[in-house]
């Protein structure tokens, strides 16, 4: 089962289950003068029965929340150390680029424009410190972002979370076993 499914299931058998709480602890504050027999011993037994599995459904649903908040943040933490582990190779391929200009060698024009993009000031540093090392033999070189990966779509933390096998941790409803109080039953 899914995490988005047991959180649904959980907050369907909440709502009914507070449905029924409701119902009879109202028939508990009514009494006779509901218009019913009804044992009072029976209906706090059944009410108590209710309220233990609201209980225990209300855990299992919080903890079904704290799972899906976690997985959220373990995909938003692992896209973020993505952004930043790229940008970091993106910053070490312009210092690269800077020093191999400075350097005196050649490199393709793509290079360039991305040192330039970054930082005007360095570009002209560098071409300046290439000016000064002009005797020099340079060397050419490929460009440092020729086989860059196409961009992937970034995963929705949420619907990650939701997409998440979790088994089945949603026990069905018990108190479909209490006994029947309606009006014509007893």
């Amino acid at each position: 089962m899914k995490l988005g499914q047991a959180q649904k299931i959980a907050r369907t058998q909440l709502d009914w289950l507070r449905q029924r709480k409701q119902e009879l602890t109202q028939l508990l504050k009514d009494g006779p003068a509901a218009g019913g027999s009804f044992d009072r011993v029976e209906l706090s037994k059944a009410l108590s029965a209710v309220e233990e599995e609201y209980d225990q459904t209300s855990a299992i649903a919080q903890q079904l929340s704290a799972w899906n908040t976690n997985i959220q943040n373990a995909e938003i933490a692992r896209q973020q150390g993505e952004a930043i582990a790229e940008e970091a190779e993106n910053l070490m391929k312009i210092l690269e680029v800077f020093r191999r200009i400075a350097k005196g060698d050649h490199v393709p024009p793509v290079d360039e424009n991305k040192l330039m993009e970054y930082s005007m000031e360095m570009y002209t540093a560098a071409k300046n410190m290439a000016l000064m090392n002009r005797n020099a033999e340079g060397e050419d070189h490929d460009s440092l972002w020729g086989d860059e990966e196409a961009e992937e779509t970034p995963v929705d933390p949420a619907e990650l979370a939701d997409q998440t096998e979790v088994g089945n941790p949603v026990p069905p409803v018990r108190s479909s076993d209490l006994p029947d109080l309606s009006a014509d039953g007893g």
